[in-house]
């Protein structure tokens, strides 16, 4: 609990001292986009049953900001995203369907070239669940009493910027258990994402 308010801590500050310094109020012109993109998720875990849990593909879809600090090739990006997580259980029909929306707030480091923007980006996420669903073929059950409500986690990626139009590729590691109410049972989310972009 104590190691997800110091993450949720942390999203505000680095949002709040962007948005609201000075130096960025006078001279930079903060950047905003969608984007959307397909998820290849599953569950990161120690324990035995572990071995059994696939990946599962889903989408994530949404609205991001960025913001340059002046005289850097450095950026903060929030971003507000709709994500769909799960995993599939090995050699049966059953899946497990999770959605999320989701804050990540992103440091991110360009090297720009007169053609594009290669870039490399991280930061915390801070992620809502929305609806949780065990799935056997087309019968659906909601999951919602046994995951938790918040979940928290840092992003990884990197990605390139060629005029208005962005694309990267990003891991998403969650940092939270989220079995409710389950302490000898240890799942953690886990994706990559391949996302495309467009700004304005």
């Amino acid at each position: 609990m104590r190691n997800s308010i110091k993450i949720s801590s942390l999203i505000t500050a680095l949002l709040l001292a962007v948005l609201f310094s000075p130096t960025t109020q006078a001279q930079v012109l903060p950047k905003f986009g969608v984007k959307g993109g397909l998820n290849y998720s599953t569950f990161n875990s120690s324990d035995d049953g572990a071995d059994d849990i696939e990946f599962k593909t889903g989408f994530l879809v949404g609205a991001f900001v960025d913001i340059p600090i002046p005289a850097t090739p450095v950026s903060v990006q929030p971003e507000v995203l709709y994500a769909k997580y799960g995993a599939n259980l090995k050699d049966t029909d059953i899946s497990i369907d999770m959605n999320y929306l989701q804050i990540p707030v992103l440091l991110k480091f360009g090297f720009p070239t007169p053609a594009a923007s290669p870039n490399v980006f991280f930061g915390p996420y801070m992620g809502f669940n929305m609806k949780s669903e065990v799935k056997v073929n087309d019968i659906s059950a909601n999951a919602d009493d046994y995951v938790e409500d918040t979940d928290f986690g840092v992003v990884v990626g990197a990605g390139i910027d060629i005029t208005k139009i962005r694309v990267a590729l990003r891991y998403t590691a969650g940092l939270t258990n989220i079995a409710k109410s389950s302490p000898n049972v240890d799942y953690k989310n886990g994706a990559f994402a391949l996302t495309v972009g467009i700004s304005f």
